[in-house]
């Protein structure tokens, strides 16, 4: 990876961080009914991360991924 895709994960992860920010204080702000858009972000969230963890966690992927001839 070199520096120019570092860079541009960098720039794509605040965009996305702050995006996700101000989401979440417009839900907020919209009283009662940003509750329901809150609780989908926040499923859709825990699934994200679930589906991570079990990625990062399977050694039979992770073989493949670095053994396999492409």
């Amino acid at each position: 990876m070199d520096i120019f895709e570092k860079i541009g994960y960098l720039c794509l992860g605040i965009i996305a961080l702050l995006y996700i920010v101000a989401l979440i204080y417009g839900l907020v702000s919209a009283g009662p009914f940003g509750i329901m858009g809150l609780i989908g972000i926040v499923g859709i969230g825990a699934l994200l991360i679930k589906v991570l963890k079990e990625r990062i966690t399977n050694k039979e992927d992770s073989y493949y991924s670095r053994n396999v001839e492409k």
